[in-house]
């Protein structure tokens, strides 16, 4: 998939039935956990998709939470929504049934999504996700000392909580306690 916002390709899974190429056909959009990808295995989320003869949508959205374009970045938001449009030209999608899950770094993403573009999918299903990113920094920093998921963390928004205010600014639009919110 070509991301609208950068050109960059971003991988993705795709499983359609072949009913999809003329029926309107629900979608599952199924979101990698923090630290993997769109080749993380989900089994169980891709059968259930099948079994009931939907799209299923495994988008990478920037891999592992560890860079800055990761971690509910625009660039990875829009990742996302690029894939499902990419899906939405090769099948027919019903729009009306597009549906958003993730466990862990999915589930935070799935509800960022639903946050920032709750009138894009039909529900939303977030397991385990992270709500508030800053005060997830804090509990994985122990004695001062930063562990392996605040050290992503950082990496992805430049610092640690009350670094700068850009920092800040980073973890409250990275942060779906923030933006749903607005819904």
């Amino acid at each position: 998939v070509v991301s609208t916002l950068d050109r960059s390709e971003q991988p993705a899974v795709v499983w359609a039935p072949a009913s999809a190429a003329d029926r309107p056909t629900p979608v599952l959009v199924f979101l990698h956990s923090w630290r993997s990808d769109y080749r993380q295995a989900n089994t169980d989320w891709q059968r259930e998709a099948v079994e009931r003869g939907w799209i299923y949508l495994h988008p990478n959205f920037r891999g592992v939470n560890e860079r800055q374009e990761a971690c509910g970045s625009e660039l990875a938001r829009q990742d996302i929504l690029d894939a499902i449009d990419d899906v939405s030209t090769r099948y027919r999608v019903d729009s009306a049934r597009v549906y958003l899950a993730g466990t862990s770094g999915g589930g935070h993403m799935a509800m960022l999504m639903a946050g920032y573009q709750p009138r894009r999918f039909s529900a939303v299903s977030a397991w385990v996700g992270i709500s508030d990113l800053a005060a997830w920094q804090r509990f994985h920093t122990r004695e001062g000392q930063p562990t392996k998921y605040a050290q992503m963390l950082e990496a992805c928004v430049g610092g640690p909580p009350g670094t700068s205010a850009v920092v800040d600014a980073q973890y409250r639009s990275r942060s779906p306690l923030t933006v749903l919110g607005r819904v």
